[in-house]
């Protein structure tokens, strides 16, 4: 049975929308017993050079009370440190819990002053997680303890993982490379290398709508917007200190500007704005949440300049040849390489984000999927499309020698494309599978970008039948809860309307009320025209109606209570039409993960 290497990383999973998640139906796959193709591991020779930049250290800035504390316990991000004139601020809490106390380790071995203000730079987890770690919940309610954010961070938050969660959360395993053997496991390229532990997330107490200059507790400072990688973002300058701090829009790497896990459109304006703000003012040291400081106003500048103008160029660049009439194959070939004009060591490697996915996004993000050509419209059905290719090229055993040919000639990646026809007509041929597997592991052994060797590396997996989406649900169900008891009821009941199988019951119409007692929460679902309409109050005419507290609301969310049980059992009052309560629970998918995704 798989075992993730790491734990899912929280935000991920504990403050992901899934609804109702039912995670009964499994799938367990024996490795096979023998995989007949032997590739040999390898790592790029920039690869361990590159991974120095996340190394565990904490950096302070001049003679100042200021401090950069990176990668702490090889944690994700790194988090800033400042010392006011009766407490600390920080700006960045980290992951999870467990990052946050590791953050406090080194904190405290600076200075044992109490942490007063917290800075979340946006909305994204290795930013906010590890809040709890560092700073109680009490300090926080009792106004010991200020956390600021954007004005849009919670709204940001909760649709950055909303209705596509249960696919991202799958997606973000193969792009961490979560499932990977211990032999395979690699950092990931903007961050360090430790992920998982507890969500220790609280929420902002003050929030900015506007760049602001402040004083707190003796430390002068402006806060200026940014929203390039998260529109939740903003970095901070503190004049005193000549210092400008920044998140997820500068890295020692081409930046993310599409996430292959899948995430809203980025602009890369957002990028170009934080690189702008920071070169606005007088810098001598620029720190960042991925970021080893950079010192020197000379230094800053040329590095600086350079990272904005070669995100500018891929923007323009990519707009430019779509204008050209170019589509999102063409624009792959198109953008291979950093020209070199435009090369600036580490933060210009294609290690993290990479032209390849870069360009096509903006294509998806700016005019949307369709490339021009009419054959898109109504394309014939991908099975069958493979299944006549199959037949052109004179059958299976044809198409799969053909296959084996280019793999053993070293063209893994036609080899792969060969396969997948096989493949899509038949999800057992193993023998197929194990050579695109074997494709996939040569290709991902020899890629620089991390994000894409996970995703090669854990696809083989899925392709040898070692893994699968259904088994990482299974491994992971227990954090998909972990933050549960924080969501209203309306917005895990609202979940469900993405798991509604319309196809099924048309145009049944059902009603149902939950009422929340002790939390004071109503909910009315009502079921129509195959949609399901949630809101924050009970319908006037339910078909069947349910009282219970937050606790039993919790155990029918998490499966450890059946309804019709809690029902006899006096845990629920109900009343109306039973038969019309179990129609409502049949409409909807019991599982609403992903089966598959590289065997496709």
């Amino acid at each position: 049975m798989l075992h993730l290497r790491k734990a899912l990383f929280a935000g991920v999973v504990g403050l992901s929308t899934l609804g109702l998640v039912a995670c009964k139906d499994t799938v367990s796959v024996d490795a096979p017993a023998a995989i007949n193709y032997h590739v040999e591991r390898s790592w790029p020779e920039h690869f361990e050079e590159h991974r120095k930049h996340f190394e565990p250290k904490v950096y302070q800035i001049g003679e100042h009370k200021l401090w950069s504390i990176n990668n702490p316990d090889d944690w994700a991000a790194n988090s800033i440190l400042i010392e006011g004139e009766t407490g600390l601020i920080v700006y960045d809490t980290g992951l999870s819990h467990e990052h946050g106390e590791a953050i406090l380790a080194e904190v405290r071995k600076l200075s044992d002053k109490p942490i007063t203000h917290i800075f979340y730079s946006h909305h994204h987890p290795d930013h906010y997680n590890g809040t709890s770690g560092l700073v109680s919940v009490d300090d926080v309610k009792a106004g010991k303890v200020k956390i600021y954010a954007w004005e849009n961070f919670v709204e940001e938050m909760n649709s950055e993982w909303g209705a596509t969660a249960p696919a991202q959360v799958i997606r973000s395993v193969y792009y961490l490379g979560i499932a990977l053997p211990e032999e395979d496991a690699h950092y990931h390229g903007c961050c360090g290398e430790k992920y998982g532990g507890r969500a220790g997330y609280i929420p902002p107490t003050d929030t900015f709508s506007e760049d602001t200059h402040i004083t707190l507790d003796g430390v002068e400072m402006n806060i200026f917007y940014t929203g390039g990688e998260a529109k939740s973002e903003f970095g901070l300058y503190l004049p005193a200190y000549k210092t400008a701090v920044v998140a997820d829009e500068l890295f020692h790497s081409v930046p993310n500007i599409y996430t292959i896990r899948g995430a809203k459109f980025r602009e890369p304006e957002g990028y170009m704005r934080a690189v702008d703000a920071v070169l606005h003012y007088d810098v001598e040291y620029l720190l960042g949440t991925h970021l080893v400081p950079i010192v020197g106003k000379d230094n800053i500048r040329q590095q600086v300049i350079k990272f904005r103008d070669l995100v500018q160029w891929i923007n323009d660049q990519s707009i430019r040849y779509i204008n050209k009439g170019y589509g999102i194959e063409e624009l792959k070939a198109k953008f291979t390489e950093v020209p070199e004009y435009l090369d600036n060591g580490a933060f210009s490697t294609e290690m993290y984000g990479s032209f390849r996915h870069i360009a096509p996004q903006m294509f998806t993000g700016l005019v949307g999927y369709f490339s021009g050509d009419a054959i898109e419209y109504r394309p014939t059905e991908p099975v069958e499309l493979a299944r006549r290719h199959i037949e052109l090229m004179g059958g299976r055993d044809r198409v799969f020698n053909a296959a084996a040919n280019a793999y053993n000639d070293g063209d893994s990646q036609f080899a792969a494309e060969l396969l997948t026809y096989l493949i899509r007509v038949d999800n057992d041929d193993m023998e197929a599978r194990h050579l695109k597997a074997a494709a996939f592991r040569k290709l991902g052994y020899a890629e620089l970008n991390t994000t894409w060797r996970s995703w090669y590396l854990t696809s083989a997996l899925e392709l040898d039948g070692v893994m699968s989406p259904s088994m990482v649900v299974e491994e992971m169900k227990d954090a998909v809860f972990a933050k549960l008891e924080s969501k209203p009821a309306v917005e895990i009941i609202g979940g469900l309307r993405f798991r509604v199988k319309a196809e099924e019951v048309g145009g049944d119409h059902l009603v149902i009320n939950y009422n929340i007692t002790d939390s004071n929460e109503q909910v009315s679902a009502e079921l129509r025209n195959g949609v399901l309409v949630v809101k924050p109050e009970l319908h006037p005419q339910p078909q069947a109606a349910l009282t219970m507290t937050r606790e039993t609301f919790n155990k029918l969310v998490k499966q450890e209570l059946g309804p019709l049980e809690a029902i006899k059992d006096g845990v629920i009052d109900f009343e109306g039409n039973p038969l019309k309560l179990r129609a409502f629970g049949k409409a909807f998918d019991e599982n609403p993960f992903m089966e598959r995704l590289a065997v496709r």
